[in-house]
């Protein structure tokens, strides 16, 4: 599990008069945290479901990436049973969502969402969205005999970080608790040079010959 929990303190005043310090003198040593196993310990969705009500619920980057996502088909594939180069258009429509090392699901309303995508914006400059669909064609030359496709690679971004939520009551026996280890990544509008569109072709087997060339 990627949360972990601190020692409890002896009152809610206490908590309230020394979060910010606890926050400041705990934070470089979360990635060494010790790690909570109980079986009565909140889940990482529990907590992050609970930042909306928390008293506190912050985001802290660590640190931002951006690069070209994995290449992948986009469109169908042409064929071309001629024995000259043919031209073809691929039409294609490539969604790419925002994902988490948590599998958590992420919505635009998720109050924990909000907060991530607000540090982020702050500390590093650019903006994130939930789910980005990229409309677009592109005319291919296929030799005879061969097929051609395309692959996509999406302009990506992801940032790591930590979560810290307070509680004014205890939950699960604590007044704050941690995610750490925490990963976002999605669609990048500010570096377009990233995504990159290649057009790959390959010989045509004799059963997709039978198959397309008819």
């Amino acid at each position: 599990m990627r949360f972990a929990l601190r020692n409890n303190l002896p009152s809610r005043h206490l908590v309230r008069s020394a979060g910010v310090a606890a926050a400041l003198a705990l934070g470089a040593s979360l990635m060494a945290a010790p790690q909570s196993y109980a079986a009565d310990s909140p889940t990482i969705k529990q907590l992050l479901q609970q930042c909306a009500g928390a008293d506190v619920c912050k985001f802290h980057p660590q640190s931002y990436t951006a690069y070209s996502g994995p290449a992948h088909q986009v469109g169908s594939t042409a064929y071309n049973c001629t024995h000259e180069n043919a031209s073809s258009t691929i039409s294609w429509a490539d969604t790419t969502a925002t994902t988490n090392s948590v599998g958590v699901a992420i919505t635009a309303s998720a109050k924990f969402w909000e907060v991530y995508e607000a540090s982020v914006e702050v500390s590093y400059g650019h903006s994130w969205t939930t789910s980005h669909t990229n409309i677009d064609s592109k005319g291919i030359s296929i030799r005879p005999g061969y097929k051609g496709w395309l692959e996509r690679g999406e302009a990506k971004q992801k940032a790591t970080g930590w979560y810290e939520l307070h509680f004014g009551k205890r939950y699960y026996g604590h007044y704050i608790w941690y995610v750490n280890n925490y990963q976002s990544s999605g669609w990048d509008a500010s570096h377009p040079g990233n995504a990159f569109v290649n057009l790959k072709d390959k010989a045509m087997t004799s059963g997709e010959r039978s198959a397309h060339c008819r």
